[in-house]
């Protein structure tokens, strides 16, 4: 059985016959929009912190 890793991250694994394009590229980009919605939820919260703080100093 020979499996595959993405670059860089040895412990995300999938099976050679299933790598095709459509599998690498969900491999790859499943961490990436993970981290794009963390970004965006983080960006949402200090937003709305910030705002809430400068009306409380009003």
């Amino acid at each position: 059985m020979e499996v595959r890793h993405a670059p860089g991250d040895p412990r995300r694994v999938v099976l050679a016959e299933d790598t095709a394009r459509g599998t690498v590229a969900a491999l790859l980009a499943v961490p990436g929009a993970a981290t794009l919605c963390t970004l965006w939820a983080g960006g949402a919260y200090l937003r709305d912190r910030r705002s809430r703080g400068s009306e409380q100093a009003a």
